[in-house]
């Protein structure tokens, strides 16, 4: 009953002596507190922007301690629900001024938004680290890879040692180092898998662990021509307990077979992927161009129809490039829990 008092308040806090989108603001608020988050923010969508700067106007003069947090989650879920759209993105400059109140050490912000509560605090510690893990997932997910590496240098300068931080660094970096994600020169990408190999050992020296680590690094190790030590790092996830590291770590062994002057045995690895993973495409139109090349085009051939059938469907290596996309649902889901602080 006090919690619900408590929530009760933000909005008197909200509405007292203000205009109606000062009102109209803090029942949308109080509904993702207290109520049905979602059918908060179909109301959300219907405010427009001056009933929401309103809103986050009379941050500056509210005395409740739970408006920041529970402010900060709902803008960045609306912020996510429209990706990199004029909406989208000024929901997530909303966010931001939200979050990046009260940062210590402080630093340059990445919006342009400001707020200047007087009595409300700051987001949790817990909380905004979570956020930045979020956002950039999001970001990079959705291959903004400029805006991501915004939130990315922030975030460094307040995590600099957190494995985490250091995961989405080396993502990042690796997609800068991909054709597919970034138009740069050769020797630009180089650079970038460079960059990319220091963060992921950062990860493995804190979480020595830690598969997607291990997998990334390996992979860079290999575009790198660091065949031996990739090898040494890709054969013990051969029997990981994740389907997707396990086919992607024996596609990428098949490879670095291949490279090694090693057909049979590379030929063996991609077997393996596919049995793994028999809705995949990659690891079957490998050994079908390794039998190309070692003459055999009429098996060559024959594998075609079964690699690019109508059954293969998913493959990790076309998501491979964007980062761990999977969580970013759940780290948006753990923002909602936490959003009463």
């Amino acid at each position: 009953m006090r919690h619900l008092v408590a929530l009760v308040g933000v909005a008197l806090c909200l509405q007292a002596g203000v205009v109606r989108a000062q009102d109209s603001y803090a029942a949308v608020l109080l509904e993702y507190l207290s109520g049905d988050a979602d059918k908060a923010l179909t109301r959300l969508a219907d405010l427009s922007q001056a009933d929401i700067q309103a809103g986050i106007n009379a941050f500056d003069t509210t005395r409740s301690s739970l408006v920041l947090t529970g402010a900060a989650a709902m803008h960045t879920e609306e912020a996510l629900r429209h990706g990199g759209s004029l909406i989208g993105n000024y929901h997530l400059l909303v966010a931001t001024a939200i979050v990046q109140f009260g940062e210590h050490p402080p630093a340059k912000t990445n919006t342009p938004l400001q707020i200047h509560p007087r009595f409300a605090s700051p987001v949790s510690a817990e909380f905004r680290h979570l956020w930045y893990c979020a956002v950039i997932n999001r970001l990079q997910s959705a291959a903004m890879v400029t805006a991501a590496q915004q939130y990315l240098d922030h975030a460094t300068g307040l995590y600099p040692d957190n494995p985490e931080i250091h995961l989405l660094a080396g993502i990042e970096e690796e997609m800068r180092g991909n054709p597919r994600t970034a138009d740069r020169s050769a020797g630009d990408r180089r650079k970038a898998l460079s960059d990319a190999e220091k963060e992921y050992r950062a990860v493995v020296k804190i979480e020595p662990t830690r598969l997607e680590a291990k997998l990334r690094l390996a992979r860079v190790l290999q575009q790198l021509g660091h065949l031996d030590e990739a090898r040494t790092l890709l054969t013990p996830l051969l029997v990981a307990p994740d389907a997707r590291v396990v086919y992607l770590a024996s596609l990428f062994l098949g490879g670095i077979e291949d490279a090694a002057g090693h057909p049979d045995a590379a030929a063996t690895l991609y077997t393996r992927a596919a049995a793994i993973l028999p809705t995949g495409q990659t690891a079957r139109l490998a050994a079908s161009e390794l039998l190309y090349r070692h003459g055999e085009r009429e098996a060559a051939a024959e594998a075609i129809p079964e690699a690019a059938g109508a059954d293969n469907t998913f493959d990790p290596w076309w998501t491979y490039a964007f980062g761990e996309y999977w969580r970013g649902d759940l780290l948006v889901a753990a923002l909602r829990l936490k959003r009463r602080g």
